[in-house]
């Protein structure tokens, strides 16, 4: 009754109510008894976490023991309240906890401001490239038009007519690519295909590529699981990769390579990125996925990794820089097959 007077307040008797009303309700904070019939305090926080872990949850008890003390700071319990203890002290715990989610709330959408942001880098370097390459049909095609002559014989007009006809078919799959690219919209998980994804990204940014003279090497293992993802954001994430091999080669003459690898280790499924760069210093290493760290200078915004560290853990995968034998980087993606988790939910402020 006490939180009533601030706050819209919803009642469950026990973890599975609880667990029904978080699964279509948006809550902020979570006040729960430790001991409870059949599943308790902990078992919920632990539920929460796993599913939302956005939301904020303080535990109760009249029987404070080191274990589950332990076991609240492990599945990261905003806090952990013994009993007997006064209202002002749950009241200032409850507005803390709203804080604090409030300044988590603040904090992603900044990082969402720098995702777009990156996006729209990452996205339009390659398909400004694609369009880049709309001038060579264009140029054939007008000058076919130019060289049309009303004496030319029938065979010659002819054929003059099939190139332009090939090279229109071109400038429309040119198009086409850019479009599809382009079209999808973000936050839509769905199952999908990590080699389709590959070969997506590699398409767009093939132009750009051909051009800096860099050969890319594919091995993707046939029939690998599907994985549960955000298509957009993934594609965001292999195109920062690209991005940041093709620049580490821009000062060098050879080798210019990117080989990329999927396949599947204890039904995880992996991916590598690897380029024949400089590789990257030891000094720099351990800050790579920080945001705003950039190892190129004034060349970079220092967001490309940290929006692909950013994007893995919203795919419950990760990104590393994995140990190589010679030059180059090497970036490793892993994600888990497919489940049917439910994607956590952004929602309006309750407790």
């Amino acid at each position: 009754m006490l939180l009533k007077e601030d706050h819209d307040v919803l009642l469950a008797c026990n973890v599975p109510e609880a667990q029904e009303i978080l699964a279509v309700q948006p809550v902020d904070v979570v006040i729960t008894d430790l001991r409870m019939p059949r599943l308790t305090g902990v078992d919920l926080l632990k539920w929460i976490k796993e599913l939302q872990p956005e939301i904020e949850v303080i535990i109760l008890t009249g029987f404070g023991e080191l274990d589950t003390a332990m076991k609240a700071v492990t599945y990261k319990a905003f806090a952990y309240l013994e009993k007997p203890f006064d209202n002002d002290t749950l009241l200032d715990h409850v507005n803390r906890a709203l804080q604090q989610r409030r300044q988590d709330q603040e904090r992603r959408r900044m990082q969402e401001l720098a995702l777009d942001a990156n996006r729209f880098e990452s996205v339009g370097r390659f398909v400004s490239g694609i369009l880049h390459d709309l001038g060579t049909p264009l140029s054939v095609i007008g000058s076919q038009v130019d060289l049309i002559a009303p004496e030319e014989g029938l065979a010659a007009l002819e054929r003059r007519l099939n190139l332009i006809r090939s090279q229109s078919e071109h400038c429309n799959t040119l198009v086409r690519k850019a479009m599809g690219f382009l079209r999808h919209q973000t936050n839509a998980f769905s199952t999908l295909g990590l080699n389709d994804v590959v070969e997506s990204c590699f398409d767009v940014a093939r132009p750009v590529l051909v051009r800096q003279g860099i050969r890319i090497e594919k091995s993707l293992a046939p029939d690998i699981p599907a994985c549960y993802g955000d298509l957009v954001l993934l594609r965001q994430a292999l195109l920062n990769l690209i991005i940041n091999a093709s620049q580490a080669m821009e000062s060098q003459q050879t080798p210019r390579e990117i080989h990329v690898r999927t396949w599947v280790d204890d039904g995880t499924v992996c991916l590598t990125i690897r380029d024949t760069g400089p590789g990257i210093p030891e000094a720099d290493r351990a800050r790579i996925f920080e945001a705003f760290y950039s190892t190129k200078g004034d060349k970079g915004t220092g967001i490309g990794l940290a929006a692909v560290s950013d994007i893995m853990k919203r795919h419950r995968g990760c990104v590393v820089l994995e140990d190589v034998d010679g030059p180059g980087a090497c970036f490793k993606l892993t994600f888990p097959a497919y489940a049917s988790a439910p994607r956590p939910r952004e929602h309006c402020p309750q407790a």
